[in-house]
């Protein structure tokens, strides 16, 4: 049997009397379920900085980060590591790991590369496209029009189930771990661009569904590149009305002024399980 990293690792680590917890597959699949503290402290990071919770530049203590987990700095550390080889966390030297800062110039460049794998992935899946699937997806847009105004964090994994939904009947287990990691790097300013009204045209997939219904294949693959394209255009138009926005990059002290809590201390600190 072969392990993963972070199995193998964790397994080293303390991992005693940690009760089994479930997050989302890197690659949008079914849950995991999370054994080792490495396992514990890598999800449990990832998905606070992917939602926001962790603002880009802020600093991540390990004892905050080991109080907050109920784990020993060990799997921690080795949770960062992880992280940092991502690109979602970052190590400064004389003051340990932070949350990776965004620029929209890597951002784009981010885009671009989607646009690349997720028309390729669009035309293996082609092949597999039937109405149930079609069916789904039209009720899966149904779904994150009735929540966009209630939860944007749920709106956003409805819009990448929907995608992923298309993408995964392709096959490719490798095409999917590497969707899973740009849109991980996308949706970190895809959350702060969302429009306020749902009808905006970067929320429409209906250009996309009816192709596919149509089983019209070109019009398919451009539908989805102007959809990634006008996702482009709102960042771009995000930034620039941000009093000095240059698109240099968003970090923590520079979005403080939101109102939204200081969060150089590190994270929040919950009861040990």
């Amino acid at each position: 049997m072969i392990e993963s990293p972070r199995t193998r690792l964790g397994r080293g680590a303390s991992n005693v009397g940690l009760p089994p917890m479930e997050s989302t597959a890197f690659d949008g699949s079914e849950p995991l379920q999370l054994i080792t503290a490495v396992d514990v402290a890598y999800h449990g990071i990832r998905t606070s900085i992917l939602s926001g919770e962790f603002e880009p530049g802020m600093q991540l203590k390990l004892q905050n980060l080991g109080d907050r987990y109920s784990i020993s700095l060990i799997p921690v550390r080795e949770a960062l590591r992880l992280l940092q080889a991502e690109g979602l966390v970052e190590s400064v030297r004389n003051k340990g790991a932070r949350v990776a800062p965004i620029s929209l110039a890597e951002t784009i460049d981010v885009y671009r590369l989607r646009l690349v794998l997720e028309t390729a992935a669009l035309k293996l899946a082609f092949p597999q496209v039937d109405d149930q699937l079609i069916g789904a997806l039209e009720e899966t847009q149904r779904d994150m029009r009735k929540i966009f105004a209630k939860d944007r964090i749920q709106y956003l994994a409805l819009h990448q189930k929907l995608h992923f939904a298309i993408y995964s009947r392709g096959g490719s287990k490798w095409t999917m771990k590497m969707l899973g990691l740009v849109w991980s790097h996308s949706d970190r300013w895809r959350r702060m661009a969302l429009p306020n009204d749902v009808n905006a045209q970067t929320e429409d997939h209906l250009p996309i569904l009816a192709a596919l219904k149509a089983r019209n294949l070109r019009a398919a693959c451009k539908a989805l590149e102007q959809h990634i394209d006008r996702s482009v255009k709102s960042l771009e138009q995000t930034v620039l009305a941000v009093p000095g926005g240059s698109g240099g990059g968003a970090s923590a002290g520079g979005r403080r002024a939101s109102g939204r809590r200081d969060t150089r201390s590190g994270p929040p600190k919950t009861a040990k399980r």
